[in-house]
């Protein structure tokens, strides 16, 4: 599929429909609006054929007609076009997109102070609001159109001010301290992986220096935390247990399990709590869901994100973008539904008082309650 869409990519067409020999009856050959035929179906094929949910082709065209007749109709044109009957499939329709590109081209000869690019680029952009996900985005150069766009409303980590410090923060934000009673409050702004510095291998040397000063329990804080690399860093409180399925369209991928060998020794198997918001997204919901699913951490906060999968880029040859989601991963043990929806805490409570929660409920699990 991508080999036969990158081939297409190479040629830019343009559409040319002829009727037959020039009678009294019927007209000659006219050549067909330019709509940016080639792009529009390319686009059109690749997200039903991968989209992850299912989305039809009669949802996908009718919600990219109707941002196709918004954009003339927000320009002062003429939009009232008549959407045709699309098939209710999750795949791609010939005839289907045959009779979407007629739409379209009706919407570009009668509105010919609107440019065929905004025009095509809306009708793109609704196209992949059929089905919204974090992972599916159409990048011009002029513009980002996400299918689900979300504003973060939460704060940062926000780290005590009360404590034993156990260093300064490095490159990943990576600082802690032990807390009154043996908390060890620890925090990074994202998983960092470079040539010199992996972000796993320097938290377990600060765990490392947590248990040497007498840590009873660990406080994660990882808001504002929106990913990167977290190679199996669940796997140093898990003994082996399932932690997430990978769902494709076509069904289940596999289990991911954590791995034995990197699970620490007794003395760091402490206590958890996470503190999560609005700002904690991709490996750090991984992270999160594996302890999550196996009830070795309690989550403190409130919804995370909801971004677990990933997606497969679509090149255009202007160096347009068209991203769509092809998996996402749901709960091993529940098989909760995480992405596009969040991992939902145990216990709420907002940024301000967040911390504090997480420490009284430490407090009560160390009590042995």
């Amino acid at each position: 599929m991508r080999r036969a869409l990158a081939a297409l990519l190479a040629c830019t067409t343009i559409a040319v429909a002829c009727s037959g020999g020039p009678s009294s009856t019927s007209p000659g050959p006219t050549r067909t609006a330019n709509i940016n035929r080639s792009r529009l179906d390319i686009a059109y094929s690749a997200f039903v054929d991968q989209d992850v949910h299912h989305v039809t082709s009669k949802k996908a065209l009718e919600s990219a007609l109707q941002a196709a007749r918004k954009v003339v109709n927000d320009a002062g044109g003429k939009g009232d076009v008549a959407t045709p009957e699309f098939q209710d499939v999750d795949s791609p329709q010939t005839t289907d997109f045959d009779k979407f590109a007629n739409v379209v081209s009706q919407l570009v000869t009668s509105n010919p102070d609107v440019s065929v690019n905004k025009i095509s680029d809306a009708a793109i952009g609704g196209l992949i609001d059929a089905s919204p996900d974090c992972h599916t985005y159409y990048v011009t150069s002029s513009a980002v159109h996400q299918s689900r766009p979300f504003t973060p409303r939460g704060s940062s980590a926000m780290i005590p001010a009360q404590g034993t410090s156990l260093g300064a923060a490095d490159q990943a934000g990576l600082t802690g301290k032990i807390l009154p009673g043996g908390i060890a409050y620890i925090t990074w702004r994202e998983w960092t992986v470079t040539a010199n510095y992996k972000i796993v291998q320097q938290l377990r040397t600060l765990l490392d220096k947590a248990v040497a000063q007498g840590a009873k329990a660990w406080l994660f804080d990882l808001r504002g935390n929106l990913g990167g690399v977290a190679t199996d860093a669940h796997s140093m409180f898990l003994n082996g247990e399932p932690t997430f399925t990978t769902m494709f369209k076509t069904g289940g991928g596999g289990t991911a399990t954590g791995n034995k060998d990197l699970r620490l020794p007794d003395t760091y198997q402490l206590p958890i709590v996470l503190v999560l918001n609005d700002r904690s997204a991709s490996d750090t919901e991984i992270f999160a869901l594996s302890l999550k699913e196996n009830n070795r951490a309690t989550i403190v906060g409130q919804k995370t994100v909801g971004c677990l999968g990933s997606a497969s880029p679509n090149h255009f040859s202007d160096g347009a973008e068209l991203a769509v989601a092809v998996e996402e991963l749901v709960g091993a043990q529940t098989g909760a539904k995480y992405n596009n929806v969040g991992i939902p805490p145990d216990v709420q409570a907002d940024d301000a008082t967040a911390v504090d929660k997480a420490i009284e409920i430490l407090k009560q699990k160390m009590a042995g309650g």
